[in-house]
């Protein structure tokens, strides 16, 4: 098992060169495939599942196997920046705008220029964001916070999230310009329960991570084990 698990692994760095995404089963080779495809285009993409199941990870093959490659990739969590620093955090703020604005603060949008900005758990956004993010996307200008003149900005959206956004539409709670914005290209990554097929060649992966981290020399993990 140990070694027809090195060998799947050989398979999939070698044909797909995603290092950090591991699996042999037929929904992850769809999404291989939907990265391989959408990775080659400036689309915007909604990748959707639960917590745990690698959305940063895939939105990170995505850019890193595309023409952007070499450009910014740059993460904001929308669910852990209070909803008063949001706006400065995304667009950014001219000195004095508000207290402790001590200096004017270039926003992530402006950072990600001309690469990839990735909006994770974009579903806790504020509503009052959701609207000056809908116009960033659209016109592809944002406006600092306490600034007057506008900004042209190039960014590729990738955002994620493990709410059901389609819901939160009907409920008024998200955006539906803004859904249909971000909802050009859907991947959905599956839950380990639905690809148990991987699980040994996931055990296999780790193994050998944490052996390299941390300078073990375990040699592989019984059948027993892998069975269990």
């Amino acid at each position: 098992l140990e070694v027809e698990n090195r060998v799947l692994k050989k398979e999939l760095t070698k044909e797909y060169s995603f290092q950090n995404l591991v699996g042999n089963s037929e929904s992850m080779h769809r999404i291989y495939d939907m990265v391989k495809r959408v990775s080659q285009t400036p689309t915007n993409v909604l990748i959707t599942g639960e917590s745990g199941t690698g959305k940063e990870v895939i939105a990170k093959a995505v850019h890193y196997n595309g023409p952007l490659k070499d450009k910014p990739f740059v993460t904001i969590n929308c669910g852990a920046i209070p909803e008063q620093l949001m706006e400065s955090e995304m667009f950014g703020h001219k000195k004095g705008s508000f207290t402790g604005a001590i200096a004017d603060k270039a926003g992530l949008f402006e950072v990600a220029d001309n690469g990839t900005l990735f909006l994770d758990e974009v579903g806790e956004l504020p509503v009052a964001i959701q609207v000056k993010l809908l116009r960033a996307i659209q016109e592809r200008i944002i406006r600092r916070v306490g600034a007057t003149d506008d900004i042209k900005v190039d960014v590729r959206i990738i955002a994620a999230t493990n709410r059901d956004l389609e819901v939160m539409v009907k409920e008024g709670t998200f955006r539906q310009d803004l859904y249909y914005r971000l909802n050009v290209i859907n991947i959905r990554t599956p839950a380990l329960r639905e690809r148990k097929d991987d699980i040994p060649l996931l055990a296999t992966h780790f193994l050998k991570k944490y052996n390299e981290r941390l300078g073990k020399t375990v040699g592989g993990i019984s059948q027993e084990a892998m069975e269990m």
